[in-house]
C-alpha cells in the first residue's frame, strides 16, 4: 500500500562554510580596520608636520605599520586567500627554487 499525497521530505538546508557565513563580519573588520589605517597614517603625517619628538614620531610610525599590516591580513580574510601559500609561491618564483631543471 502506498500514499501518493504524503507531503515530500524537507530538503536538507544547504551547507555554507564559515567563512562565507562570516563574510559580512570580514567586510565590516576589514571597513574599520582601514578606517583606523587611513587615521593612523593622517595622524603621522601631521606629527611630521607639528615636527613631534622623535620617541612621539616613532610610536605613530609603529602604529600606523601595524595598522597597515592588520588592513592587508584583515582583507585578504575578506577574499579568502591564502596568504601563506601566496608568499610561497612568490618566493619560489623570486628564488627559482621548486623548478624542474631541464
Amino acid at each position: 500500500m502506498t500514499i501518493e499525497n504524503a507531503a515530500p521530505a524537507p530538503a536538507a538546508p544547504e551547507k555554507t562554510s564559515v567563512l562565507k557565513k562570516g563574510r559580512g563580519f570580514l567586510i565590516a573588520l576589514s571597513i574599520a580596520v582601514g578606517v583606523a589605517a587611513v587615521a593612523a597614517w593622517i595622524a603621522l603625517g601631521v606629527g611630521l608636520y607639528m615636527d613631534v619628538s622623535r620617541q612621539t614620531r616613532l610610536i605613530l610610525v609603529v602604529v600606523a605599520a601595524v595598522a597597515t599590516e592588520a588592513l592587508f591580513w584583515s582583507i585578504a580574510a575578506t577574499l579568502g586567500l591564502s596568504v601563506l601559500e601566496a608568499r610561497k609561491r612568490i618566493w619560489r618564483k623570486i628564488t627559482g627554487r621548486g623548478r624542474a631543471e631541464a
